[in-house]
């Protein structure tokens, strides 16, 4: 895989961005069943999930959202224009009449009805604030960075996802293979115990024997195959797809050495983790969040422009007006001090989650690591045992054919060869899906930046 995966990645993720004024668009939406190639390979894979799966399209609506929270805090920097256009109906009956010295109370409609039309546009400015809504717009942007690096990490998950589920698809084709090679190996011992058999040189009970085996290898194989079926399905969910295709996927290569101290591990994490740099920019966001709340303790000024048209008949007249206008907080139930209350408690529980947050990068990052170098020991031991159970069983057959030894010795070679096999199956599985675990935990899976 290597660097040719990791420009795949961008490349497929650069080119899925689009045009959403810097919000990253990872996925596309839900496509019907599709073909895949007959021999599927990893980058393809990983383009596939980066095209299809729905969580990341969660993850960019979630960007879209905090983009326009941006927008928003930043509306109160600019004017605010209204505009109004109204048609007034009333009628002026006199509910009292003046007549010489007396005035005499009493009901007079006469029926008339006067229209009244206006229209105006008000102009609203904020002049000063003492930083309230410079400090909103920081903790909206923050916030923003943050949800751009949580998408950058659900990136990183489905990519780790879908490589231990092609590595375990790996597997299960592999173990397919061996079960298969297996039967070959079980049918010719059974050939060789009936050919004895006939011959008077060997017991029933070879024959017998090899038999069972054979059936043993059978079931074996029916496992295996089912197991494919279950891996393959799981890589489909893991690309976030639907396919019936009977695609397989390419057999693996040399192991890749990979030599990295736990020192320098912890490093590459701790500043290349989107979670961390998610964890930072949430931190700056609840600092900001402070001075905002703050920001209500003190006077806002502002200013205010209307012009208006109106009168009973056309044409109207106009008048305008100016203000301008200093609001002092003087008391509020104690509403803003508990608002900066909140803030500080906020950032402060903020600090603790990345506390929290770097001790599980540090564990995951030593756990990888260890893990990676446990599946490279055995993957070296178990290359070797292959071979020394490849010979035990050349030599077991040799002396089985010169009548020197029993179908039980034959067998538990066989069986020996058998696990040996799977082992370095596995083990090969395990030390790439391992690695992989260890570039996940590192934060280098791919060097996509989502959003703006």
């Amino acid at each position: 895989m290597g660097r040719t995966m990791v420009v795949l990645v961008a490349i497929t993720v650069g080119f899925l961005v689009g045009e959403r004024g810097g919000v990253a668009v990872f996925a596309d939406e839900p496509k019907a069943p599709q073909a895949l190639p007959e021999v599927l390979t990893l980058d393809k894979a990983v383009e596939l999930a980066l095209s299809n799966h729905p969580s990341l399209r969660v993850a960019s609506g979630t960007q879209a959202i905090n983009e326009a929270l941006v927008g928003q805090a930043q509306a109160g920097f600019y004017p605010q224009v209204q505009g109004t256009i109204s048609k007034t109906l009333r009628t002026t009956n006199s509910t009292s009449q003046f007549s010489g010295s007396a005035t005499s109370t009493g009901r007079q409609t006469n029926g008339i009805t006067t229209g009244f039309n206006s229209g105006s546009v008000t102009l609203n400015q904020l002049l000063y604030d003492f930083g309230t809504i410079k400090s909103q717009v920081e903790t909206a942007q923050f916030n923003l960075q943050a949800a751009n690096s949580d998408a950058e990490t659900i990136v990183q998950l489905v990519v780790v996802n879908v490589q231990q589920a092609y590595f375990g698809l790996q597997q299960t084709q592999r173990l397919v293979t061996v079960n298969e090679e297996a039967i070959t190996q079980f049918q010719k011992h059974l050939d060789l115990a009936k050919g004895r058999f006939k011959a008077g040189i060997a017991p029933k009970i070879d024959v017998t024997t090899a038999e069972v085996d054979l059936s043993n290898a059978q079931l074996n194989l029916i496992t295996a195959k089912n197991n494919a079926l279950v891996a393959r399905v799981t890589l489909n969910n893991a690309m976030g797809i639907q396919t019936t295709s009977p695609y397989r996927v390419q057999d693996p290569g040399q192991a890749e050495p990979y030599q990295v101290s736990l020192d320098e591990a912890v490093a590459r994490a701790m500043q290349l983790r989107p979670e961390m740099i998610s964890q930072r920019a949430q931190e700056r966001a609840a600092e900001a969040a402070i001075k905002a709340a703050q920001g209500n303790f003190f006077p806002t000024v502002t200013s205010s422009a209307t012009y208006t048209y109106s009168g009973i008949e056309f044409p109207l007249v106009y008048n305008w007006n100016v203000n301008g206008t200093v609001n002092v907080p003087i008391f509020s139930g104690f509403l803003t001090k508990q608002q900066v209350a909140q803030a500080r408690a906020n950032l402060l529980k903020t600090k603790a989650t990345g506390d929290v947050l770097r001790q599980t990068i540090l564990l995951e990052v030593s756990q990888a690591l260890l893990n990676l170098e446990a599946a490279r020991e055995r993957l070296k031991l178990t290359a070797v045992t292959v071979d020394q159970a490849k010979e035990r069983l050349a030599l077991v057959e040799g002396r089985y054919k010169a009548g020197l030894s029993n179908a039980v010795e034959v067998t538990d070679a066989e069986v020996v060869l058998v696990n040996a096999l799977a082992n370095d199956v596995v083990a090969m599985s395990t030390y790439q899906a391992a690695k992989a675990q260890l570039d996940r935990a590192m934060g280098i899976n791919t060097p996509v930046r989502g959003g703006s």
